[in-house]
């Protein structure tokens, strides 16, 4: 690492005037969760270190024209405490107060969790669930993707070299109400086994215009089937029973092995954990209400 350049700019303009001639190894520096163990372990070995710390456009929440825009470098702390994303995005708001550690919701970023996209990861599900875009910063300019075009079906993002992740942009919508749980191995530090977020409106007392996606059970966040069956505790059995469904198909419609070697049994989890977490989801879309 002693022959690895540092770049640190200040600005966004001076980010876009760098990004033409980085070197095809370099990483960006965002929370720095992922890429420092990644460091210490000289792999890959790096010619170029991008740092965005200093750009202070990358930390801002702000209103624009009925679009919330968080900067790429808002950490999942900031996020969880801030007054816009916990009244409009409480669902984002909770998601983020689950990321790993206090230490890792500290350092950790938005654009950095969906840059890395891992399929448990808990930001991008909340991000498909609001119809968000992701901002995009290259040398000619800026670009917004929806998710399903940032995001493709094999797990992999539409991010060109020379581009970096910006800002997310979510449509606000002050009638909408949402939610986030998550089902993992661990009461703290938990990578999600099962993820699931819900938005709704409420006319009347009831729940309606209800949309869901789930996280951790394919390479990018699915839509949950039949949402309307969250209108209430009612139809949670239902409701459990189409969401084990759909994580079957997924695991039946796998051409490749898991890396993991796993037993019958341990493939059969997230099936049979289902019902548990749609009750979770339910339980915490009533909390809501109150």
């Amino acid at each position: 690492m002693s022959g690895t350049a540092y770049l640190q700019p200040d600005t966004l303009e001076e980010l876009q005037a760098l990004l033409p001639s980085l070197p095809e190894k370099t990483a960006v520096l965002a929370g720095g969760t992922d890429l420092m163990p990644k460091l210490r372990a000289r792999h890959p070995d790096y010619s170029c270190i991008l740092s965005l710390w200093k750009i202070p456009q990358l930390r801002a929440v702000e209103e624009q024209e009925g679009w919330l825009k968080i900067g790429a470098m808002v950490t999942h702390a900031a996020a969880a405490r801030d007054p816009r994303i916990c009244r409009w995005f409480r669902g984002l708001s909770m998601a983020c107060s689950h990321v790993g550690s206090q230490q890792i919701r500290n350092k950790g970023t938005l654009g950095g969790s969906l840059v890395n996209a891992s399929p448990a990861g808990d930001i991008a599900p909340c991000v498909v669930l609001y119809h968000g875009e992701v901002e995009l910063l290259g040398a000619g300019g800026t670009r917004r993707l929806t998710m399903d075009q940032f995001l493709s079906s094999d797990g992999r993002i539409d991010l060109k070299p020379g581009e970096i992740l910006t800002a997310i942009w979510l449509p606000i919508d002050e009638a909408l109400d949402s939610c986030f749980v998550k089902l993992g191995s661990r009461r703290e530090v938990t990578i999600a086994q099962i993820s699931l977020c819900a938005a709704w409106h409420t006319e009347d007392g009831t729940r309606t215009q209800i949309r869901a996606v789930a996280g951790a059970i394919d390479r990018r966040p699915c839509p949950f089937p039949n949402p309307q069956l969250l209108a209430d505790q009612t139809q949670a059995e239902e409701a459990a029973q189409g969401l084990a469904q759909k994580i079957q198909e997924i695991r039946l419609q796998r051409t490749r092995p898991p890396k993991l070697k796993l037993t019958p049994a341990e493939q059969l989890y997230k099936e049979r954990a289902a019902k548990g977490v749609v009750y979770d989801l339910l339980d915490a879309m009533e909390a809501a209400n109150h």
